[in-house]
């Protein structure tokens, strides 16, 4: 746990990440409107989420990032950012001495959640831990490889000590065994050239796809890079704008526009990018990207929510999807929220911190695509 100072430094700094996150530059491109009249209903909260999600004891209380990964044998690995432990009272709020890790994973086995705490020197720590005091992970989304669980971290460090002054420093790849959840190792990721890698995995027959965003770009850019199915630790091939190369420089952006994080699927005959719309600065709008190939040329983007919850104080931030509790054509989603400014927001409304799920109508989607295609 960060004390003094230093603590108030680090949690501000995470706050004012929601922002920084999504500042992009704003572009051309048409956006597909979300309205619609006489059809089917995109979008809606999924309340069975969001309550599971208000959690006010027993270990994570608040976090950012929410990446889940379906486990071989049917459990949930949910991934956080910045997280806060302790207790929230029944007024949502917090003690300012709450704890505060830079990364979290929970287990969710049916409607349990489970915390899986780690301690040093009787205090709870991050679950991920740099062999650098200096630095810290973000984890990124992760892939099930034989008896163990391959994870992206994304490495940042400090450069000065004030607000804003961090940047992100490279990339790794924790092993954590199965089933028991155990962390048996972080080595670096096969790749460096810039590109942060890892923010969401594709896996098809012959190949994972790794898709990483050039998050120091404005607006940020989304590439491509790809392993054999098993293989993530193996040499990588690079979209090249139009081949796969074994070149790490070689790699172009496949799409303008994307938030740091952002969400790919497969569904039927496409695949589908889930952002937030980050043509435009700070937007609280999540869109949607469909392709006939997982490296594009992508058709849209589709307007499908407007986070209600946003204002000039609070910014919404980087959606990903959940596939393994689609029902039907039914597919979750989640997004994150954060106060820009105030250091002690999330300890006087719990709920500010703590991400939001909506469900997303996949076959509305296709068919508000085929007929703007028309």
């Amino acid at each position: 746990m960060l004390k003094g100072n230093l603590n108030t430094s680090y949690r501000s700094v995470k706050m004012l990440l929601g922002c920084l996150l999504v500042l992009v530059l704003s572009s051309c491109c048409r956006l597909l409107p979300i309205a619609d009249p006489g059809h089917q209903q995109i979008s809606a909260p999924a309340s069975d989420f969001n309550r599971l999600f208000e959690r006010r004891s027993d270990g994570w209380t608040g976090g950012d990032g929410t990446v889940s990964i379906l486990l071989p044998d049917g459990r949930t690995a949910w991934l956080f950012g910045d997280t806060l432990l302790g207790t929230v009272s029944v007024d949502e709020t917090r003690s300012v001495d709450t704890p505060f890790i830079r990364n979290s994973l929970l287990v969710q086995n049916g409607t349990r959640i489970e915390t899986r705490m780690r301690f040093a020197g009787g205090e709870p720590t991050s679950f991920f831990v740099p062999s650098s005091a200096d630095q810290w992970f973000w984890p990124g989304h992760g892939t099930v490889d034989g008896d163990q669980l391959k994870i992206f971290l994304h490495r940042f460090e400090q450069t000065e000590p004030k607000l804003w002054a961090w940047r992100w420093v490279g990339t790794d790849l924790a092993s954590v065994s199965l089933p028991s959840l155990e962390l048996t190792g972080i080595e670096p990721a096969p790749s460096e050239n810039g590109i942060l890698y890892g923010v969401s995995l594709l896996e098809e027959d012959a190949y994972i796809y790794i898709y990483g965003t050039a998050d120091r770009n404005h607006p940020k850019e989304a590439h491509l890079a790809r392993a054999p199915t098993g293989g993530i630790q193996c040499p990588w091939a690079y979209y090249s704008g139009a081949s796969w190369s074994d070149q790490p420089t070689a790699s172009q952006s496949i799409l303008t526009g994307v938030s740091t994080q952002y969400s790919v699927i497969h569904a039927g005959h496409h695949f589908y990018l889930f952002t937030m719309d980050g043509r435009n600065v700070f937007s609280n709008i999540i869109v949607v990207y469909r392709a006939a190939q997982p490296q594009g040329p992508w058709q849209g983007p589709l307007t499908i929510y407007q986070a209600p919850e946003t204002n000039s104080q609070v910014a919404a931030y980087n959606p990903f999807t959940h596939p393994q509790f689609s029902v039907e054509n039914s597919l979750l989603l989640s997004y994150n929220l954060n106060h820009i400014s105030d250091p002690n927001a999330l300890y006087q409304d719990a709920s500010i911190y703590r991400p939001r799920f909506i469900r997303v109508d996949l076959s509305e989607v296709a068919r508000r695509f085929d007929t703007d295609r028309k």
